[in-house]
């Protein structure tokens, strides 16, 4: 684990960066992508920051609490439904009209829902598209952009469960779970996908560091709007866990950090010692120190399932996911 005040002095760095760098939080209005957003205003200098969301209410009360955080920041907030890749490629158009580069890409988007299979309008599942699908299209079509802020700070952090990788639940054969579908399943195949993808963009564009987050359990509020029995299932939860539950402001402390911390630098730029840093270069997904793609756990430290990467690694997984995924895209949006 890095320890918190390690977290705490490479944040306040963040304030010898220049002014105005760009960030995008999609799913950032409540939880931990609203805490890291908060946290990256806090800490940088006249940032422009995009958040997206579905609740305009949630949207306005953040824009007013980031003014008396950072006063100088430009922030707007998106309202859109994650569950369409449609939606997706609206929200990156929009972007992609007001900037020419972009620092940081965070996303914590997700559907609370114990239903089983629920297809959209598209064809897929809207767990698997909110906690995969989308996710990676918004990487995909923000890349070049991401590209552009090289050398500076130029980072993709998807906030999900690295660790939580299982062969017995992965079904390389029905990636998008048409025939095998399960809670369990969704999100056996949100976690790994995002593992493999990651390390084929983090080949594909060495400028830029991917990392994928496993935040522990963290109080966020997620279930305010749930079902009675979710909502006392998961308070339930809360409270027998709650020595091990991680704060939610030290949470976005810990993911500002996995998201600038020089401890998970682009491949481009190789292992060995993080410049200003206390800690020595992660190890990758891969095994490879400084490889560009990263599974972090809830203290920063490397959390991945390595029996069960390594396997899949071995069934040629990382072309097979990347391609469906990319043909996927094509099939949907052309």
């Amino acid at each position: 684990m890095v320890a918190i005040d390690v977290i705490r002095a490479s944040n306040a760095k963040l304030r010898d960066l220049p002014p105005g760098l760009v960030a995008v939080f999609v799913g950032a209005t409540s939880g931990i992508g609203e805490s890291t957003l908060k946290q990256w205003c806090r800490r940088t200098t006249k940032p422009r920051v995009y958040f997206v969301g579905r609740s305009q209410e949630s949207g306005d009360r953040i824009i007013s609490e980031l003014k008396s955080i950072q006063p100088e920041a430009e922030t707007r907030f998106i309202r859109k439904d994650l569950t369409l890749l449609k939606n997706v490629d609206e929200v990156c158009e929009e972007i992609k009209a007001k900037e020419t580069n972009l620092n940081l890409l965070f996303m914590t988007p997700g559907t609370l829902s114990l239903k089983g299979r629920d297809e959209t309008s598209e064809g897929l599942d809207r767990k698997l598209t909110t906690n995969y699908y989308a996710r990676l299209r918004f990487a995909q079509q923000l890349l070049p952009f991401l590209t552009a802020a090289s050398p500076s700070l130029s980072r993709v952090v998807s906030v999900l469960a690295p660790g939580e990788e299982s062969l017995r639940s992965f079904h390389i054969d029905d990636l998008d779970l048409k025939q095998n579908f399960s809670l369990r399943t969704a999100a056996c195949h949100a976690i790994t996908m995002t593992d493999f993808a990651f390390e084929e963009l983090a080949e594909q564009n060495p400028s830029t560091s991917f990392v994928h987050t496993y935040p522990g359990v963290v109080k966020t509020g997620f279930n305010k709007n749930a079902a009675p029995l979710l909502k006392a299932a998961t308070s339930l939860l809360y409270m027998l866990l709650s020595h091990w539950t991680v704060d939610i402001d030290e949470s976005g402390e810990r993911h500002l950090f996995a998201a600038t911390s020089e401890m998970y630098p682009p491949k481009r730029a190789g292992g060995g010692k993080a410049a200003g840093a206390a800690e020595n270069v992660m190890k990758g997904s891969s095994g490879e120190v400084g490889s560009g793609a990263y599974l972090v756990g809830s203290g920063n430290e490397f959390r991945g399932n390595e029996k069960a990467l390594t396997t899949l690694r071995g069934q040629g997984a990382r072309k097979i996911i990347f391609e469906h995924t990319m043909e996927t895209y094509k099939l949907i949006r052309g």
